[in-house]
C-alpha cells in the first residue's frame, strides 16, 4: 500500500484501488496497443486526482467541524475519510456533501479550462476529459440515495436515527432499481457494486451486520 501525507490527512491508497482503475480503463484491451496502454495510465491517473478531490472535500469538512485525525483511504473504485470523532445529523450532512460538491466543482472548473484552451497532445486531451467524466459521472453516481454511497448518508442525516428503516428500505429498492438499469447499459461493474449494496441494506434492514463490503 501507498502511504503519505497532504495537508496533514494521513493518506492510504491499496493496491486494490489502481487494478480497478486499470480494469475500468481498459486495461485488458490495451495489452498489445502501446498508445492504448498509455490512455490506460492517463485514466487512471485522471481518475487518482478526481477520486482524491473528493475524499478530500470530506476530509477538510471533518477537520472544519473538530476532528483532529482524519485518514483518507482510497479502495475498490472509491474511498472513504475516516475521522477520530462522531458528528451530529447537520455536521454529517454537509460533511457527507462536500465530497461530491468539491469533485463536480473540480471537473467542472477542468470543463472550462478545456472548452477555452484544448492542448495539442491527445494524451493531454485525453486527461482532460478522463478528469471531467469521473469527476461529474462519479459523483452523480455517489449522489444516489443508496447506503453506503454519500447521497444514502445525506438521505440518513436527513431522515435522523429514528427512520433508519426507511433509509434501508429506500436504499434497496434504489440500488436494485439502478442495478437493472445498468444491466441495460452493460456497466457489469456498476451493476456488482449495486447488488453488494443492496444485500448488505438487507442483511442490515434485519439488524444482521453486513456481509461484505466494497
Amino acid at each position: 500500500m501507498l502511504r503519505f501525507n497532504f495537508l496533514g490527512f494521513p493518506i492510504v491508497i491499496h493496491w486494490v484501488f489502481w487494478l480497478t482503475m486499470a480494469l475500468l480503463g481498459g486495461v485488458f484491451r490495451a495489452t498489445d496497443d502501446p498508445e492504448a496502454m498509455k490512455r490506460v495510465l492517463v485514466w487512471v491517473v485522471a481518475g487518482f486526482l478526481s477520486i482524491f478531490i473528493h475524499e478530500l472535500g470530506h476530509a477538510l469538512t471533518m477537520r472544519h467541524y473538530g476532528a483532529r485525525r482524519v485518514e483518507i483511504v482510497l479502495h475498490s473504485f472509491g474511498g472513504y475519510a475516516m475521522p477520530d470523532r462522531r458528528f451530529g445529523r447537520s455536521e454529517s450532512f454537509f460533511v457527507s456533501a462536500a465530497g461530491p460538491f468539491l469533485q463536480i466543482a473540480a471537473g467542472v472548473v477542468m470543463w472550462w479550462i478545456m472548452d477555452a484552451w484544448r492542448p495539442a497532445d491527445m494524451l493531454g486531451l485525453h486527461f482532460m476529459k478522463s478528469f471531467v467524466n469521473v469527476s461529474i459521472i462519479w459523483a452523480v453516481l455517489n449522489l444516489f440515495p443508496i447506503i453506503p454511497l454519500d447521497g444514502g448518508h445525506i438521505m440518513q442525516a436527513l431522515l435522523g436515527p429514528q427512520r433508519q428503516k426507511i433509509a434501508l428500505t429506500i436504499s434497496i429498492v434504489c440500488a436494485v432499481g439502478f442495478g437493472i438499469l445498468a444491466v441495460f447499459f452493460g456497466q457489469i461493474f456498476v451493476v456488482i457494486f449495486f447488488a453488494i449494496f443492496a444485500f448488505n441494506n438487507w442483511k442490515q434492514l434485519r439488524g444482521e451486520p453486513p456481509a461484505m463490503m466494497p
